[in-house]
């Protein structure tokens, strides 16, 4: 009977020594920042994808009971979310947990006025994993990124002249040419730029553009277009150039499809632009 009480006393004994062991060997989850992607960006807006990278180095699983995060701009407090979605890391495994931002522009300009004169704009997101580990319990990891984030502006399109080719009473033959502008630091393209003009309340010019425009980062374009317009067309505009007044108003609106040389902009974006006033021939 002594005997087998000492087997008992040392197996248990042992047992101890094993949990203690374990215990001492147990570790936090390590949680890293891995990767930013664009998902979408337009002018008016932005996805952001974050992913980082959990690595659990334990003999056995962990679960973590979701993440909250606060995104930074210029270093000031935006937005902050909570995600409470419950996930588990299998033993000595790694996973990768995705943190969505979206952001509207327009807010960012209503909180921070000086980005709008800037082409990107600072960022930090900390983000904060909650953990349910066996012996430790509850645990909190966080992590922190920070990075820069273009942003796009849409063109500028205006009126650039008015080349009077031949004149009578009868019409005239007019080239009119159109200045685009990029205001962005990458490439964009134009496409399917549809143009409405009218001249003293007259429509001088309907027409769509089907070409693909390209414009450099930076830079601009003049695209011209011959018009032919009879005397009914013209309107009073007409006497006026004939009778040496030069001053007439006009209206330009239309739309253009643009793509850009960015990471997660959608090609085929359509922007439309609408301007008016008074134009002097030299």
């Amino acid at each position: 009977m002594k005997k087998l009480l000492l087997i008992l006393l040392v197996s248990m004994f042992a047992v101890s020594c094993s949990t203690l062991r374990d215990a001492a060997n147990v570790q936090e989850p390590n949680v890293s920042f891995k990767d930013m992607s664009i998902d979408r960006i337009t002018p008016d807006g932005v996805t952001l994808l974050f992913d980082f990278e959990v690595d659990n180095p334990n003999s056995f699983g962990v679960s973590a009971s979701g993440y909250n995060y606060e995104f930074f701009i210029n270093e000031s407090s935006f937005l902050s979310g909570v995600e409470e979605d419950n996930f588990s890391i299998g033993r000595e495994s790694k996973q990768t947990v995705q943190v969505p931002v979206t952001l509207n522009f327009q807010e960012v300009y209503d909180s921070f006025r000086s980005v709008i004169r800037q082409d990107s704009l600072s960022y930090a997101i900390a983000t904060e994993v909650e953990f349910e580990v066996p012996v430790l319990g509850t645990r909190k990891v966080p992590v922190r990124t920070s990075g820069e984030l273009p942003i796009p502006k849409v063109p500028r399109i205006s009126l650039g002249d008015f080349d009077v080719k031949n004149i009578s009473l009868s019409g005239a033959e007019i080239e009119v040419s159109f200045q685009v502008e990029n205001p962005n630091p990458f490439a964009i393209s134009i496409a399917n730029t549809a143009y409405e003009l009218a001249v003293n309340g007259r429509e001088w010019l309907d027409t769509t553009l089907g070409e693909n425009i390209r414009i450099g980062a930076s830079d601009r374009q003049t695209i011209t277009i011959p018009i032919r317009l009879n005397s009914s067309q013209m309107g009073s505009a007409l006497m006026d150039i004939m009778s040496g007044n030069t001053s007439f108003e006009y209206d330009l609106k239309g739309s253009a499809d643009i793509s850009a040389d960015l990471q997660g902009f959608r090609d085929g974006q359509t922007f439309p632009f609408d301007l008016s006033g008074t134009y002097r021939l030299d």
